[in-house]
């Protein structure tokens, strides 16, 4: 059975993409465009990751696996999606539902999966699920746009797709950053210094003797393959992996190991990744979570003063109206990331982390959020970290410093 016919899903972080999937898979979001009910069909997805790993833990059972790793719960988040993709291929399926199939994937990778997936679209039908007009795979013939309503709103074919302007140009925004709050903040540079940093974890190097200075006002990418340790390193600076201790570094003014308590190196970081909105489940408003940020807390313990209220709804009013007594979990994805990003800026951290902020942004939202990055970066107030596989055009660092993958573990070198 050959198909000429895989199809795109081009959606906007307004968008429900878990209802989406559902109704694909039990044959009615598509019903008017293909017959899917005699078909066997596949879901590549972070749900089915889930699925395999919870099954890993509670019973012992290790479906998906390679010769270098034993389950996927010990697999990098990219190795993660390579190692189900082969899995799920080799199940045979008669259709494929690919869920954001290149995010947390690094460039190797994504080169890999692209290949792999072109040429199984000559025998199997695909469904690709994508927020941006970069991600769509070649093999696609037709691209049908979603909108906020769940709706399909426009169905094209995938060259006047590509050709055609999908984001509808708002207002450049004018993100400045606002009042300092007063903090006791570290006056002191360098912030970051790692000299020949190096870790293990039992038979398995990680990082190889890494040289690292981050001055104040720089703005850094932080590079690299799947499995080469970017986390390692982030944990290290962050202060939770307790292999930083005996190592040659100093965070922020002070030798690592003189007495220094984790929250000493939190309190002069500010640090986001897509993964913490999980934690936030209680129904806050906006600006209690931009507060929250003041206080390095998930959720208000305390009664905020007016001064802290002050700062929150200064962020607000530049972030939009639109943010303005709002619930942060009536918000959409991109929205939310936006806040995110707020409250790890609120407190005017002297190094801001930014680890994989674009994963599942629509094409306008990160547009916006690198707008935003852009505009934090060129005051020179604020150190900046930015982790990620992929290239955005318009982000603007100003060195790169890359993990190489290595038989001793990676090495470390600035671009």
């Amino acid at each position: 059975m050959s198909f000429q016919n895989s199809i795109g899903l081009y959606l906007s972080n307004d968008s429900n993409k878990n209802y989406i999937l559902d109704q694909i898979m039990k044959n009615h979001f598509l019903k008017n465009f293909m017959d899917l009910s005699s078909l066997h069909g596949a879901l590549h997805s972070v749900i089915t990751l889930q699925r395999f790993v919870e099954e890993e833990l509670r019973h012992d059972r290790f479906l998906v696996k390679t010769t270098a790793n034993s389950s996927l719960g010990s697999m990098s988040s990219g190795q993660q999606k390579k190692t189900l993709l082969d899995y799920i291929i080799s199940q045979k399926p008669d259709y494929l539902l690919l869920d954001d199939v290149y995010s947390n994937v690094d460039k190797a990778t994504q080169a890999s999966i692209k290949m792999t997936l072109t040429k199984l679209a000559e025998s199997t039908l695909l469904i690709q699920v994508f927020f941006r007009k970069q991600d769509m795979l070649p093999c696609i013939d037709k691209v049908l746009t979603i909108d906020k309503n769940n709706t399909i709103v426009k169905q094209e074919n995938a060259d006047l797709f590509l050709n055609t302007e999908t984001i509808e140009k708002s207002q450049v925004h004018k993100f400045r950053l606002q009042k300092e709050y007063d903090e006791d903040h570290i006056d002191i540079n360098p912030l970051i210094q790692l000299n020949e940093v190096s870790v293990r974890y039992i038979d398995k190097p990680v990082l190889n003797k890494i040289n690292w200075t981050i001055q104040k006002g720089e703005f850094w990418q932080l590079v690299g393959p799947n499995g080469s340790g970017k986390s390692t390193l982030l944990s290290i600076i962050i202060g939770d992996n307790p292999r930083g201790y005996g190592q040659d570094m100093v965070l922020f003014g002070r030798k690592k190991g003189t007495g220094e308590s984790i929250w000493d190196i939190k309190r002069q970081i500010g640090y986001f990744t897509p993964t913490m909105i999980q934690q936030f489940t209680r129904d806050d408003t906006v600006e209690n979570m931009i507060i929250s940020g003041l206080m390095d807390s998930v959720g208000l313990y305390s009664k905020p003063t007016d001064l802290q209220r002050d700062i929150a709804n200064n962020w607000i009013d530049m972030l939009g109206v639109q943010y303005r007594k709002k619930s942060f979990q009536n918000l959409s994805i991109g929205q939310q990331r936006m806040i995110m990003l707020a409250r790890a800026m609120v407190k005017h951290p002297p190094l801001l982390i930014l680890d994989e902020p674009t994963i599942e942004l629509d094409d306008e939202n990160c547009r916006l959020f690198i707008e935003m990055v852009n505009a934090i970066a060129a005051e020179k107030k604020i150190a900046i970290l930015y982790v990620s596989h992929r290239d955005e055009p318009d982000l603007k660092p100003d060195k790169i410093f890359e993990l190489i993958a290595g038989e001793n573990g990676s090495l470390g070198i600035v671009k």
